[in-house]
C-alpha cells in the first residue's frame, strides 16, 4: 500500500505521476483551429484550446468566449484535435455549432469571458471513441482515503507548435500550478503565476487561452493499493498579464461563473 508521504515525493520529483496525470486531463482537452477556405485549400489558425463537455444531453466545447468571437465564428469551420501531435481532426462546420456565451461588453483583465460551443450530436460519437466529455454537473467521487491535491492549467502553446497554411503540429500540455482565489463582485477567478524562465516554459499563453484549470486530488486506492487521482474542472483561462520579473500572471475564471454559464444552455 503506498501512503501520502509517498505520492508527495513523486509528484515534487522526476517520477511519471505528473506525466500520467496531464495525459489523462488531455483525454478531455482540445486544441481549437478555424478553418479558412483559401482558394480551395484549409488556411489554419490555431485558435486556442478547450475542454470538452456535456451538461445534460448538450455536447460540447466549453472555452473561452473570445476563442470564439476572434477567430472560430469567423471561420468555415473549426478544427479539434483528438491526439497530441496531429494536424486538425473532426472539422465542424461553424454553421453547425450552437454558442452560448458570457462576455462583457468591455472586456478587459476582469472578464467576463466564456462560451459553451454546442456540436452537433451526430459527431459526439466519433469524438467520444477518442476523447472523454467532462460531465460538469456529475457528483464528487467519494475517494474513501486521504489524498494530496494539485491543480494543472491545460493548454495548446502556440509557440511549440510547427505551423504551415495547412498543417498544424501541435501538443496539449499540462502546468502543475499554485492558483490563489480572487472575487470581484458576483465573481470568482483563479490567479496562477508562471516563471517564463523554466525550461520547456512557453513565454507567452497565446494559444492556452479556453483551456482548462483542473482541481487534482492523488489518493492511494485502498482498492489496488495504487497510486490513483479524481480529477475536478474548475475553471477557464482567458487572461495573460505582461511579464514582470521574469514571471507571468494567469488568470482564469471559476467555477461559480463556468456554473452561470452552464444554467444558461
Amino acid at each position: 500500500m503506498c501512503t501520502l508521504s509517498e505520492i508527495e515525493a513523486k509528484l515534487r520529483g522526476q517520477d511519471d505521476l505528473r506525466q500520467r496525470i496531464v495525459r489523462n486531463l488531455g483525454s478531455s482537452t482540445v486544441a481549437l483551429f478555424g478553418i479558412f477556405d483559401a482558394d480551395g485549400a484549409d488556411l489554419l489558425k490555431l485558435a486556442g484550446t478547450g475542454t470538452l463537455m456535456v451538461v445534460d444531453d448538450s455536447f460540447g466545447i466549453l472555452t473561452a468566449a473570445h476563442v470564439w468571437d476572434e477567430s472560430l465564428k469567423l471561420a468555415a469551420k473549426v478544427g479539434i484535435t483528438l491526439t497530441d501531435n496531429i494536424n486538425h481532426k473532426t472539422p465542424i462546420d461553424v454553421q453547425a455549432i450552437t454558442p452560448t456565451i458570457i462576455k462583457s461588453v468591455e472586456w478587459n483583465e476582469w472578464g467576463q469571458d466564456l462560451a459553451f460551443l454546442r456540436i452537433p450530436s451526430e459527431l459526439t460519437g466519433g469524438i467520444k471513441a477518442f476523447q472523454v466529455f467532462e460531465d460538469f454537473k456529475a457528483p464528487p467521487r467519494h475517494l474513501n482515503a486521504e489524498s494530496l491535491e494539485c491543480w494543472v492549467a491545460m493548454g495548446t502553446p502556440e509557440e511549440l507548435g510547427v505551423f504551415t497554411h495547412t498543417h498544424a503540429t501541435v501538443q496539449i500540455s499540462g502546468d502543475f500550478v499554485d492558483p490563489k482565489t480572487v472575487t470581484r463582485e458576483e465573481y470568482d477567478y483563479y490567479d496562477f503565476e508562471v516563471d517564463i524562465n523554466r525550461p520547456g516554459m512557453p513565454k507567452s499563453f497565446g494559444g492556452f487561452s479556453g483551456g482548462g484549470l483542473w482541481r487534482v486530488l492523488v489518493y492511494c486506492s485502498p482498492v489496488t493499493g495504487k497510486i490513483d487521482w479524481a480529477q475536478r474542472l474548475k475553471g477557464v483561462i482567458f487572461w495573460q498579464f505582461p511579464i514582470v520579473s521574469g514571471r507571468r500572471l494567469i488568470r482564469c475564471h471559476g467555477s461559480k461563473s463556468v456554473e452561470a454559464l452552464v444554467n444558461k444552455i
